[in-house]
């Protein structure tokens, strides 16, 4: 069986995709690339895409519904591994913005020993951190990114599969207070469960990223880049780069939430940067980025609200549903008949643009200024146990009690 490597994305981030497939050609020709799509069909006939289906992803639509497009994105990724388990031995799976400039023979060739292959964050204990990422939203999110995973078509890789399967189809959600991060933060437990199958790789030349350059230099040689470990010195080639929150029309930002990690505090980035820009640009990333995500509404283009997603969480398979996104099945019934629908139609093209950061300052200037008005009317005793109520019932799944219980009870 031939080795395949293959990404997920929705269609606004085809040109980043493309750009990946373009890389692969140059560096892995040999190896067949996929490219699914989680998003709904439509505007993308002229790419060679794979999009879910029934036979197998039995419950791909209530998948979309309850989840956000980097939730389900996210939540297919074993379904179409196992797709993939059809036809080929070894797998490798990268996110979309991501760069491959070395053949990967080392990663697929280490799925000879081991049943999968999976990168930390990063590698290097500091007693005084100097990341980008915080140490804390790393134990959130999870130990291992799982932008990049190398898995075998064996038994213990099958076994993996079908429990990740179980997991994602219900609880593939980014809610810290499940302690849940969509499918990565799961992938802590595989190490304990298979100590001897899972190689945990130190290899700084995979998934270089924001979250680990701290630990890392990047050098250009021969045109071929190469990654030196600052604590050891070990230098390794670079075989991909993770562009992860780098916006193609700023390309001087390592990552948009870090505006401090830029190609003057690197320079030797600048020639990579450079051809990843040019790369993501040259595949149509301005007719891509623009295309809306195809699951923010309902039928008529109502828009679905996160609040819509997580009741739909908390009573979907008490109901009888079989399309939540149809205006005459159970799930818009409900929200009509309870006045949840917002009569919003999106009709912003930009509404999905993962490269526009939105802030909300002005919203949490005025919830500050709600919250020292009603402090001062209930006083302090009061504004306390008001404090407790919502700490219980602040979580959008919990608003269930604000829909009749008649009106759900119908559509059981």
């Amino acid at each position: 069986m031939k080795d395949v490597i293959f990404t997920i994305c929705a269609k606004n981030y085809l040109a980043q995709a493309l750009a990946l497939k373009t890389s692969l050609k140059q560096t892995n020709p040999d190896r067949d690339f996929y490219i699914f799509i989680a998003d709904s069909q439509g505007g993308i006939e002229d790419i060679e895409v794979v999009f879910p289906h029934e036979s197998w992803i039995p419950e791909w639509r209530n998948m979309a519904f309850k989840y956000n497009v980097i939730e389900y994105s996210t939540s297919i990724k074993p379904f179409c591994i196992k797709y993939l388990f059809q036809n080929y031995q070894k797998i490798v799976f990268i996110d979309p913005d991501t760069y491959a400039t070395d053949s990967f023979d080392q990663i697929f060739d280490a799925l000879d020993t081991k049943d999968i292959m999976i990168t930390p964050h990063y590698s290097e204990m500091q007693e005084d951190y100097t990341g980008a990422v915080p140490e804390e939203e790393i134990l959130f999110v999870g130990i291992y990114n799982l932008g990049f995973l190398a898995i075998k078509n064996s038994d213990i890789g099958k076994k993996i599969v079908a429990w990740w399967m179980n997991r994602l189809e219900d609880k593939c959600y980014a809610d810290k207070y499940d302690a849940l991060h969509v499918d990565q933060k799961w992938f802590d437990f595989i190490p304990a469960f298979f100590p001897d199958n899972v190689l945990i790789s130190h290899h700084f030349g995979i998934n270089t990223a924001i979250w680990n350059l701290h630990e890392r230099e990047l050098i250009a040689r021969e045109d071929k880049y190469f990654v030196i470990n600052k604590v050891t010195r070990n230098e390794f080639p670079l075989l991909f780069f993770h562009f992860s929150g780098f916006n193609p029309k700023n390309p001087t930002i390592i990552n948009r939430r870090h505006p401090d990690y830029n190609v003057e505090s690197f320079p030797t980035f600048k020639l990579l940067f450079k051809a990843y820009t040019d790369s993501v640009l040259d595949n149509d990333f301005e007719r891509f980025t623009h295309i809306p995500y195809g699951f923010n509404t309902f039928l008529d283009g109502e828009k679905i609200t996160p609040l819509h997603r997580r009741l739909f969480r908390e009573i979907g398979q008490s109901i009888k549903c079989k399309n939540p996104f149809d205006t005459k099945d159970a799930m818009y019934l409900i929200l009509k008949e309870n006045k949840f629908l917002t009569g919003i139609k999106i009709i912003d093209s930009t509404f999905s643009n993962p490269n526009i950061i939105r802030t909300r300052d002005r919203e949490i200037k005025m919830g500050i200024s709600f919250l020292k008005f009603i402090k001062r009317i209930l006083g302090i005793k009061y504004y306390y146990y008001m404090l407790v109520f919502f700490g219980e019932y602040h979580r959008l799944e919990r608003q269930t009690l604000l829909l009749k219980e008649e009106s759900v009870n119908k559509y059981r």
